[in-house]
């Protein structure tokens, strides 16, 4: 977890908007009582908004290619955050909002989460093998875009949108033939060249490849997010196909209801990137 050290002149809620996190979740955090009192010295906490998970990579064997699930299930026991770990507090919901894990298990994604002070998740993860872990009921929210600012404009995102994380490692870089991803500065081997069933090649803010979603993944996340429309009335509405690469969360997206993406809220996240298939949702 980062950290800031309180300098002279320096207010809560000041730092608050400059680190971009919310006023109350610095207070909870670091377990202030009066948020009028500060020192200069005193170090806080500051909890990351973003559900980007950085698990110790682990050998991964993708699925066999699969016919479409005929009905969709979801496991609502296996990954369950404890209530301190999101917000129980009933919000609208108008968005289904699409992550990648930047990792490459479900149990990495969920353990992270459960590392954090800030309450930081998505409703839903995706795993590679088509399985659908419910982390948290969805009528319900947690931090998981990290838009900055402290503004309630800012987060009223997290608050409206059900997450989705799908397990995928997201950029890899080439060398000598092979793909690697992030973890050792980009030195973990994903695939060789040879293996296109791994990787698509597109070029995309400053990465020319990218992890391939498996299509078990693909079969089951359209029913996963017609599930979602049903139950909260979300309108059945994808970015037109000029804007699904684009950042614009202050113009745009900024009252956007449908189907969007990470990338479309953060100029700098590569979520849910090229690779993925948006006919996949059948919208």
């Amino acid at each position: 977890m980062q950290t800031y050290t309180i300098k002279q002149g320096d207010t809560l809620g000041a730092v608050a908007r400059r680190l971009g996190v919310p006023l109350h979740l610095l207070v909870e955090v670091n377990q202030i009582t009066d948020p009028n009192k500060i020192r200069v010295g005193q170090v806080l906490k500051v909890p990351v908004m973003t559900t980007d998970t950085r698990e110790i990579p682990q050998p991964v064997e993708l699925p066999k290619p699969a016919a479409p699930a005929a009905d969709l299930a979801i496991n609502r026991t296996k990954f369950r955050l404890p209530p301190n770990q999101y917000v129980q507090e009933e919000t609208e919901k108008d968005l289904v909002m699409l992550h990648f894990t930047a990792g490459s298990t479900a149990s990495g994604a969920f353990n992270s989460w459960m590392t954090t002070e800030a309450r930081v998740a998505t409703a839903y993860i995706l795993d590679l093998d088509g399985t659908v872990y419910e982390v948290f009921d969805p009528r319900f929210w947690a931090f998981h875009l990290g838009i900055k600012g402290a503004a309630a404009q800012n987060f009223r995102h997290d608050m409206r949108s059900v997450g989705i994380e799908i397990v995928n490692v997201g950029p890899l870089k080439e060398r000598d033939g092979s793909l690697f991803w992030w973890p050792n500065d980009y030195k973990t081997r994903w695939c060789g060249l040879g293996e296109t069933d791994k990787y698509v090649k597109a070029a995309y803010r400053g990465f020319q490849y990218y992890a391939r979603y498996t299509e078990k993944q693909l079969a089951v996340l359209g029913p996963l997010v017609g599930h979602l429309r049903d139950r909260f009335g979300i309108h059945k509405r994808l970015p037109a196909v000029a804007r699904r690469g684009e950042e614009d969360a202050a113009g745009f997206f900024r009252d956007f209801k449908g189907v969007a993406s990470h990338q479309n809220y953060r100029s700098d996240k590569f979520d849910v990137g090229p690779a993925f298939d948006w006919d996949c949702l059948g919208i």
